[in-house]
């Protein structure tokens, strides 16, 4: 008799439980695909484009996936300005989906058939890797494409004194320096930005 009234809710809150998991699995995958994104989308020998972003994603990450119907729905990419600017901000946001497994299905509804429940199906769902007020999951400060700063030579920099010009002096992107910036909701917005002294050596 306790087998009996056990089991039933055994298997509901089991089935429960792996489905809590799928998702908070997929959502930190999903947190990888925004920087993924970003990154290549903002890499200035090779942009790629939304399209080429959700097959790479799929192939590597969802493919070998036993769990559910994994899906990069979406993925929304931040333009990346060219031209004399040294460096820009590139922003992605991916939208991922999950279908509940047939295992999972299976064990919650003959659970709930057994409490004589009606076994209503779990539906597919869709969500960002964060709940927040921002159009862009993640942003990073990517260089620019420039077919002079890409063919330049050192030497000619240093003796036409052209870094100053060209390079040095090109202006920061200034999204990030913005009071009251609706991109940064929940947190400290980045009043202002400086180059470190390192980064300056490196380039250099």
């Amino acid at each position: 008799m306790e087998t009996v009234l056990v089991i039933p809710l055994y298997l509901v809150i089991l089935s429960g439980i792996f489905w809590v998991g799928d998702l908070a699995l997929l959502r930190s995958k999903s947190t990888f695909f925004d920087r993924f994104s970003a990154w290549s989308s903002g890499n200035r020998h090779d942009e790629s484009s939304s399209s080429d972003l959700q097959n790479v994603l799929k192939q590597h990450f969802l493919n070998a996936s036993k769990v559910g119907d994994q899906q990069v729905e979406e993925i929304r990419l931040k333009s990346k300005s060219s031209g004399q600017a040294w460096s820009s901000i590139a922003g992605a946001s991916a939208t991922v989906s999950i279908e509940p497994p047939v295992w999972t299905q299976g064990w919650r509804k003959v659970g709930l058939i057994m409490m004589e429940k009606e076994a209503a199906e779990l539906k597919k769902t869709s969500f960002q890797s964060r709940e927040i007020d921002s159009g862009w999951m993640h942003q990073v400060i990517m260089r620019t494409s420039d077919k002079y700063r890409d063919e330049v030579k050192p030497k000619d920099l240093a003796e036409k004194m052209e870094w100053l010009t060209r390079v040095y002096d090109s202006p920061w992107p200034d999204s990030w320096t913005k009071e009251n910036n609706p991109s940064v909701s929940g947190g400290s917005p980045c009043m202002k930005y400086e180059r470190h002294n390192k980064y300056v050596d490196w380039s250099e």
